[in-house]
Parts: structure tokens; sequence; C-alpha cells
């Protein structure tokens, strides 16, 4: 098999010994975590509303506060135009008497006053000077009409009311507004401050809302998940609300559930029992069936002129298929053992290279190519389910593929960080830490397994070709083997070569390597 091939079957092959996250530990929980974005969602809907009604809370105060201050600015600015024309100007005024108007208006409110008369300006503070007037304003004070514009004084603005009193007298009066931008500025930001405390208080309340919405859903989910490895047992809390008649239902499933599985493992272990029972019962007919087709056998090979022709082949027949029965009631008992979880294992430790050479010289498998591999590649296993897996192997390799047959042996570490190999281990091999995996792969030169029958040739009395059906095989021994190497803490998978031929590795856990 090209090498590509081998690193793919080699990745699954360290897949399957724990390389993805372990049983034993829950999940890692989603990025997009349901709690966090109802909390958000909350804190997000509390901050625009906590904004939208801080924003229209001060715009309607200062839209208010604007117009009020323009109504007071109007009113006493007539009521300045009017006592200034009636009470305190004389007919014909002279220049004391503008600078007596101003000292008479300046204790009349926060205001400064400007004067404009025919001889010149007259102010009554610094501040104020004919530079503020606009023409637009002075055009309309020229109409004998009131007007106003927004000014800018020194640090703050103002509003600037005219009118005239008389042809050749006209008033202008500036009301400051910086104690009244002062409060709005204070006002948003008390603004500001209470929405970022209800914001906050809203993300809080979010998150806590959240938590106690997304509880039963969290507690769902673990149960979900329990359930699919495996616990049955696992309940949730009924109530009333609709979370409560989801765990009711859950929890109906669960017990309809695991009352299915019961009755299935029920009948499985009656099926096993059966299985057993009848396998047994048929081993001492069928041995003494063995016994009395070998005798038969021998004595027809003893005479062979004294019987007719199709006599000793039907003899030859029955003990072929006498052979074939024997073989059948010894796998049978075989898988009742693994099913029952009564196999035993004897641990020993093998040095894999020379026992694979040894085994293929013994059989006499003069179609095995090459024994390729690491020397002295050691490892603690159970040497004759070893075996009983390789013959397996090699031999469906012989009779179902097409010689030569290669045999590749390699050392796999396993990556720092995985879950190791002992999980997948009988309480025989448990106890072994693992250091990597020692990979066994036998592969044949035929044309391979079609992949419609691939995925179900570990399946039991599975055969690919379905004349095949009086051949020597049960349908068994794919199904044995690999049942033999989880037993012994590994595992057996099959694909097919991208040069041809079907490809089976075998992987067994290594307690040390040497070499």
């Amino acid at each position: 098999m090209p090498d590509h091939g081998r690193v793919a079957t080699r990745r699954r092959a360290r897949q399957s010994y724990g390389q993805a996250e372990p049983h034993g530990r829950h999940r890692t929980r989603s990025k997009h975590s349901l709690r966090r974005r109802l909390a958000f969602i909350f804190a997000a809907a509390v901050a625009f509303t906590a904004l939208a009604l801080a924003l229209s809370a001060y715009f309607i105060t200062e839209s208010a506060q604007e117009d009020d201050a323009l109504d007071k600015a109007l009113d006493q600015s007539r009521f300045n135009l009017y006592l200034a024309d009636t009470k305190l100007l004389p007919a014909d005024p002279q220049a004391a008497d503008f600078t007596k108007l101003l000292d008479a208006l300046e204790i009349r409110g926060d205001f400064a006053t400007l004067i404009e008369t025919k001889s010149g300006w007259f102010q009554s503070d610094l501040q104020v000077d004919p530079g503020l007037i606009s023409p637009q304003l002075a055009a309309r004070v020229a109409e004998q009409r009131l007007g106003y514009q927004t000014v800018g004084l020194p640090g703050q603005p103002a509003i600037a009311v005219g009118g005239r009193i008389r042809p050749d007298v006209a008033m202008y009066f500036f009301y400051p507004q910086g104690e009244r931008l002062a409060t709005l500025t204070q006002l948003r930001n008390i603004l500001l401050i209470g929405g970022f405390i209800l914001a906050v208080l809203g993300a809080i309340a979010g998150y806590w809302l959240a938590r106690r919405l997304v509880s039963p859903v969290r507690a769902a989910s673990i149960a979900a998940d329990r359930m699919s490895r495996g616990d049955l047992h696992i309940r949730l809390q009924a109530g009333t609300d609709e979370f409560g008649v989801l765990a009711g239902s859950f929890n109906r499933m669960a017990e309809n559930l695991q009352a299915k599985m019961d009755d299935l493992e029920a009948g499985q272990a009656r099926e096993r029992r059966f299985v057993a029972d009848v396998a047994h019962e048929l081993r001492t007919p069928v041995s003494a069936l063995v016994g009395e087709a070998s005798i038969l056998q021998t004595r027809l090979e003893a005479g062979p002129g004294a019987y007719p022709p199709e006599v000793a082949h039907l003899a030859q027949m029955v003990a072929g298929d006498v052979a074939r029965l024997r073989q059948l009631v010894d796998d049978l008992l075989e898988v009742s053992r693994l099913e029952a979880k009564a196999a035993e294992t004897v641990m020993e430790w093998v040095d894999m290279g020379r026992f694979v050479r040894q085994l293929v010289a013994a059989h006499g498998w003069l179609e095995v190519a090459r024994v390729d591999g690491t020397d002295e590649l050691s490892l603690r296993t159970d040497k004759r389910r070893v075996e009983r897996i390789l013959v397996n192997l090699i031999e469906n390799a012989l009779h179902h593929g097409k010689p030569p047959v290669t045999i590749q042996l390699e050392y796999m570490p396993v990556e720092a960080g995985g879950d190791g190999i002992g999980t997948a281990a009988s309480e025989a091999v448990a106890a072994e830490p693992a250091s990597g995996l020692v990979a066994i792969s036998v592969t044949d030169s035929g044309p391979g397994v079609p992949s419609a029958h691939l995925a179900h040739i570990f399946d039991r009395f599975y055969k690919a070709d379905p004349s095949r059906s009086s051949s020597p095989g049960s349908g068994l021994g794919l199904a044995i083997a690999r049942e033999n190497a989880r037993l012994l803490g590994g595992d057996l998978m099959a694909e097919n070569a991208d040069a041809g031929g079907a490809h089976f590795l075998l992987t067994l856990p290594a307690g040390q390597q040497t070499g």
C-alpha cells in the first residue's frame, strides 16, 4: 500500500484511541453562548432605552429652557423700553441722561445694555459693543420692531434683544445664558451617569435573568449528552412552566427509552444464552460426528477399492461438512464468551517481529511475499489471541484476495495530550499504560473489497460474495478477530489499498518500545 494510504489509516487508528474528546468530559462550551447573547441583548435594550429617555429628557428640557429664556428676555426688554421711554429719559435727553439710564437699568436684572443715539453709543459693560449687533437685527430695530439674536459674549453666549423707543434712540439688551447652559450641562452629565448605571444594572439583571432562563436548557443539554453516552438514568426536574413541561416530556422519553433498552438487553442476553446453550449442546454430538467421520475416512483410505467411488466421495463430503459444523460451533462459543465478557487473556511480552515471522513459517504460507517492519518490536499482549487474529487475516487474504500478501509492522507513538489507549482496553490490559501503538497491516494483491460491502465486512455471518455460501468460512472470522483486537485494547480496521487489494490494519497498545 502506498505511504499516503497508510498515513490515512494510521490517523484513523490514532483517532479511534481517544484522540478525540474523552467521554468522561463534557464538551467545550459554545463560543456563542445563549446566556451571553441574552444578557447582551437585555443590557443593550436597557442601555438603548436609558439613552433614548436621557436624550429625550435633555432635548425637551433644553428646548423648554430656551423658550423660557427667550420669553423672559423679550418681556424684560419690552418693560425696559417702556420704562426708558416714559420714566427714565427726558424729552430732549443729553449724554448724562443716557448714563443715568444705564445706571438705572443695571439694578433691574442680570443683563447688559447698549444704547445707540445720534451722538454715539453708550454701553453699560465693556463686554458689549456695537460689533455684536448683526445687520439683520439692526434692520429689524430700524423698522420699529422688536428683534433678537444669539451672540457670543466672552466666556458665554447671550440673547441680544433690540428695540427703538424714539426715532434717534435704539436700545439693545444682552442677557447672559452661561448659568442656564451650566445647568443643562449638569443635567446632561447626570443623565449620562444615570444611563450608564442603568446599563450596568441592566447587564447584571440581564445576566441573572439569562442564567435563570438558560439553566433549564443547559441542564437539558447536559442530560441529553449524558444520555447519548449511555446514561439512561438521568432525569430533569419537572415543573409547571414551559421548561418544566419540557423536563417532564424528557423524563418520560428517558423512561421509555430505558425500558426499551432494558427489554433489548434482556432479549440480547436471552439470545446469547440461547446461542451459547445450543453451541454447548451441539459440541458433544458434533465431536462424536467428527470422530466417526475420521474413522470412516481412515477405513476408506485403508481399503480404497473395497467401496464404490460414490460412497468414498459421499464420505469425504460428510467429513468436510462435519468439520465445518465443528468450526461453526467453536466460533459460536467464542462469540458467546466475548459478548459475555467471559473471555480470559494471558498477558506476556511478545517480540512481534520474530513472532510474525515464526507464524508465517509454521503455516507454510509461501504466498506471503515479505514481512517488513521494525525488529525487536515488543509489546505485552495475549499471544494466542494475536495469533488467531493474524491467522484469520492472512488466510482471508490468501483465499479471497490474491497473492502475494505483504505484512507490515511499525510503531506509532501517541501524541501528548491524548487520552491514551487504556480506555478501550479490557480489565486485563487496562492497568498497562501504553506509550504508543504497534500496527500490523496485512495487504493482498487482489481487486479489493467492493465499497458497498466494506462497511459490513466485520458483521457476523456477512459474506461479500453470496455465491460463497458453501465456502469453508462461517462468516464469523473477521467479527471474532475484531472482538479479540478490542479485548486486547486495540482495534481492527479495513480499507482498500490505493494500488488495489484489501488492506487490514491491526493496532495494539504497546507497553514499551525497544530497538
